[in-house]
């Protein structure tokens, strides 16, 4: 019998392998760094973003629910843009029973590569409802092209 596999699902799920082990590899966070696949699978917390661009602007809208702003952090070094942070776990009751344990926790970091024209020196962030959005202006194009110059 053959197994179907849903192409989202797959490359949804790669996607988690992939950044759990980038992060193992360059976190210095001995913590974070632990890269075991049980410690991974059961409660890893990894930050879904979008990259989109209008005119003026690069926008990045990532979903961190239940992190505060305060346990956000925003860096940009060589036209990478990082944002890391901590999902932290609710408080178990010694008398609760669980049934079902689907959120996740834990640290997280993303990094995407930025389009060479996005400025790193003009950015705003904001976040409400769990929702990041980071808008970077453009850098101003010189224009590339032949100037023809007239003979006065």
């Amino acid at each position: 019998m053959a197994a179907i596999l849903r192409p989202d699902s797959f490359f949804r799920d790669f996607d988690r392998l992939m950044n759990a082990q980038l992060n193992a590899i360059t976190s210095t966070d001995k913590d974070a760094s632990d890269s075991s696949m049980s410690k991974y699978w059961g409660g890893s917390f990894n930050a879904r973003l979008d990259l989109t661009e209008d005119d003026k602007s690069y926008i990045v809208h990532a979903d961190l629910p239940g992190v505060k702003k305060e346990e956000v952090n925003i860096t940009i070094k060589d036209n990478i843009l990082t944002i890391s942070g901590e999902r932290s776990a609710t408080q178990e009751t010694k008398n609760e029973q669980r049934h079902i344990i689907e959120r996740s926790y834990g640290k997280f970091s993303r990094s995407v590569r930025l389009p060479e024209d996005a400025n790193a020196d003009a950015v705003s962030a904001t976040m409400d409802h769990g929702v990041l959005e980071l808008t970077l202006e453009k850098k101003v194009k010189l224009d590339a092209g032949v100037k023809k110059i007239q003979i006065a």
